[in-house]
């Protein structure tokens, strides 16, 4: 693919090409579940001020995150965190908190969040995705933003005035660690640009899963790379577009998100889309778990009944046949749990092994949660949610665990605990583990330390396929005993 220091993106050959392969078998599983329990909870909170905060808030943090994935500027976790939560105001902005001029940097994020604006305003109109609207789009993003960097004649670098609107007129290269990546030639953008948007409305016709069309748009429009500079944030602009208008949350990339989401770009240049696809389904469960909390707050609230008119518990009175359906999740956890079983009991010969070459008397073994037990754990499972994963754990409707216990000079728990997510009910569980070391002081008093083992607990809906789901949860679940045993190993 690489000719001497230069690797196209771009194949001159074909062009932009469709999804290569059934795009029903790239899908994730659990978008249609996100889909349907965000859809449902929607409505319920439709007109309520908490809905309208949250959806402000997404915003802010679209804008700020995908400016500093592109490097236009920095900006300090703790100031980041305030921004989203009051707004886009000058003195949250310190000295020092950022490191480009503060009035520049806020009327860049401005401009991005009015952008992301008008793409849910878009998506309200019904209007069908355009080579016009996507220059509107990148217009409005780089509406601040008056220069980009180029490079003359003799390589070094200089500001150039930014063209924003319209096609690049120069090829625009970049070069990474001596590698220069070829996108599109701008004389073959416009047709390319075209067939892009041509693409996209059969996709919509022949009802290809939103997040495969939106990893599909995003990658296919950076592999054309068309304007001189904003590429990135009208990629991810764009497949927002996609995602808000099947019902989902916009695609919002992180700075943390960032390693994984250039591999999957990476991977997507190479001809596969599917960590693309996944990456974005993460990031979708990432907005769902936030977005579960805005029922909880309202529902907190002891004048519910009255800022609704009633409406609100009216519309929670689930009819029975759509409870029947949101519980069956309950059957797929059993189907986890079973697969959770059985691993820990795989593995549960090879950690008493090593245990015993501390102490000869160490053993591991697995205990699984009854109806008499299923109560065990709930400070541990409620200070994991709360302080680690940042959910609310409902352990209502549904509630279970199993453990790999594990004894030698100390004591030591690896609980996965299946439960609800936010308040009410709404048809997903969690699978949620931590590790919990016990040991006597010499006061015979006992303490406990909770570490948690993973940075997101496994969501799942009601209405995913059995196998699709088992399947999805086997790495999550191998990547999990592999931290939690590296812990382990620490504590011997």
């Amino acid at each position: 693919m690489t000719d001497g220091n230069v690797q196209p993106i771009w194949n001159p050959k074909t062009g932009i090409t469709d999804v290569e392969s059934d795009p029903h078998l790239l899908s994730a599983s659990e978008i249609p579940g996100i889909k349907a329990v965000w859809t449902d909870q929607r409505t319920r909170l439709k007109g309520s001020s908490q809905l309208s905060d949250f959806t402000e808030r997404l915003s802010r943090e679209w804008a700020i995150e995908t400016g500093v994935i592109e490097n236009l500027y920095e900006i300090e976790r703790g100031v980041t965190q305030t921004l989203i939560e009051r707004g886009f105001q000058a003195e949250l902005l310190s000295h020092g908190s950022t490191n480009r001029p503060r009035e520049y940097v806020l009327q860049l994020l401005r401009d991005q969040k009015d952008a992301l604006d008008g793409v849910f305003d878009f998506v309200s109109s019904k209007r069908a995705l355009s080579v016009s609207y996507i220059k509107e789009l990148h217009a409005a993003l780089l509406r601040s933003q008056d220069f980009t960097e180029g490079v003359d004649a003799q390589g070094h670098l200089v500001e150039l005035p930014l063209i924003k609107g319209d096609w690049k007129e120069q090829a625009n290269y970049p070069v990474r660690d001596g590698v220069t990546f070829a996108y599109c030639a701008p004389e073959h953008v416009a047709s390319e640009m075209d067939r892009l948007v041509a693409i996209h409305a059969q996709q919509i016709k022949d009802k290809v899963p939103s997040e495969v069309q939106a990893a599909w748009l995003h990658h296919r429009f950076t592999q054309i790379h068309p304007f001189q500079d904003g590429n990135g944030r009208v990629a991810r602009a764009i497949a927002s577009l996609v995602l808000v208008k099947d019902g989902l949350f916009p695609l919002v990339v992180t700075r943390d998100d960032k390693p994984i989401y250039l591999d999957a770009l990476e991977a997507a240049d190479n001809g596969e889309l599917k960590p693309l696809i996944d990456l974005i389904a993460k990031l979708q469960i990432t907005q769902f778990r936030k977005a579960t909390a805005v029922s909880e707050a309202i529902l907190a609230q002891d004048d519910v009944a009255a800022i609704l008119g009633g409406l609100m518990k009216a519309a929670d009175k689930i009819a029975a046949d759509k409870l029947k359906s949101l519980r069956s999740v309950f059957i797929l956890a059993e189907a986890l749990e079973d697969d959770l079983d059985a691993r820990l009991r795989a593995i549960s010969p090879s950690v008493t092994t090593a245990l015993q070459k501390v102490l000869q008397s160490g053993t591991a073994f697995v205990t699984r949660s009854s109806g008499g037990t299923d109560h065990y754990f709930r400070a541990q499972i409620i200070e994991n949610a709360k302080f680690h994963l940042h959910y609310y754990a409902d352990t209502a409707e549904y509630r279970s665990w199993i453990a790999l216990n594990m004894n030698w000079s100390r004591r030591a728990r690896l609980i996965f605990s299946f439960h609800g997510i936010g308040k009410p009910f709404n048809g997903s569980l969690i699978c949620a583990p931590f590790l919990e070391f016990r040991d006597t002081d010499e006061e015979s008093q006992v303490r406990s330390a909770l570490v948690p083992v993973t940075e997101a607990g496994f969501v799942f809906f009601y209405n995913e396929a059995k196998d699709r789901l088992l399947a999805r949860f086997a790495p999550w679940r191998e990547g999990v005993l592999k931290v939690a045993l590296k812990e382990l190993i620490q504590n011997l």
